[in-house]
């Protein structure tokens, strides 16, 4: 199993300087099994540049499958759809799968509004586009990949983690979950259990967490709720035995040396006797299982 990243930022898009070595694109994670079928996660602004270089291969003859697996539907996770490039090209196959039973269609139908877009609908793409509600239980193959679900708790909303296997080796996806009254989620917890790899959300710092979280509003919005902070994903991969933890889902306010303090404050907290190795999600990066 191959993995890249290709949007590692959570809410928006950042653009400023001192972000760029983690990287400013929202959620998309390209997922290759030994035989090179694709498996694509969340469809955040990363897609595009993902869709950009995978014209080089069949999707760039119209010759290629791909399968999007969507954690949720907010907008920093699917904003990347409608300009994912080898959907435009007429032979090629996008099956994607995700939540929301029968909306899940009307969802990604609606960003190509022509308020909000020139497409005006789905049946502008050229390429066949396939969309499937995830059901309870079920498990998917996808060339050597197996893939199950869970949905997870994120504050007054659900997404859904991903657990994906190749062999004696395995990927736990967990872009956005809340660890609900400070106990760690037993949904989350399952799902990652003994993985090789565990790529969790690391939205708040645990001062933020503490304080109730950060609005994107300021403080007259609403109150934040849901998402995780460095040390809960890090409580979590240790209580299910992970090998490898990649902090994922970056605040867009947060600059590349706090997050690489905040995460050396948690190697620090669990110490070298631990063998749980710490790293961030960044642009650009690849490993293989």
């Amino acid at each position: 199993m191959r993995v890249r990243f290709w949007g590692v930022r959570g809410a928006f898009a950042s653009t400023q300087a001192d972000t760029l070595r983690v990287g400013g694109n929202t959620p998309c994670v390209e997922v290759r099994d030994k035989n090179d079928e694709l498996v694509i996660l969340d469809a955040g602004h990363g897609l595009y540049w993902l869709g950009k270089q995978l014209l080089t291969g069949p999707l760039g003859r119209g010759k290629g499958r791909v399968t999007l697996l969507l954690s949720h539907t907010h907008w920093d996770h699917i904003q990347g759809f409608p300009f994912f490039v080898p959907a435009f090209l007429p032979g090629n196959n996008v099956v994607v799968w995700g939540p929301g039973g029968e909306q899940l269609h009307a969802v990604l139908a609606g960003q190509l509004d022509p308020t909000y877009s020139p497409l005006v609908s789905m049946d502008n793409f050229a390429a066949k586009i396939e969309v499937n509600e995830l059901a309870a239980g079920q498990q998917l193959t996808l060339g050597k990949l197996t893939v199950r679900h869970a949905m997870l708790e994120n504050g007054e909303h659900h997404t859904v983690g991903y657990r994906i296997r190749e062999g004696q080796h395995s990927l736990a996806y967990l872009p956005e979950v809340h660890h609900p009254g400070g106990q760690l989620s037993a949904t989350a917890l399952e799902l990652a259990r003994g993985c090789d790899v565990l790529i969790h959300e690391t939205y708040y710092s645990p001062a933020q967490l503490a304080a109730g979280g950060v609005s994107l509003g300021g403080p007259s919005a609403p109150p934040a709720s849901g998402h995780s902070s460095f040390t809960q994903a890090v409580d979590l991969a240790l209580a299910a035995g992970v090998k490898r933890l990649l902090c994922f889902y970056h605040h867009p306010d947060r600059p590349d040396a706090e997050v690489e303090a905040l995460m050396q404050a948690e190697r620090e907290r669990i110490g070298s006797k631990v063998e749980l190795e710490i790293d961030t999600a960044r642009e650009g990066a690849e490993f293989e299982l």
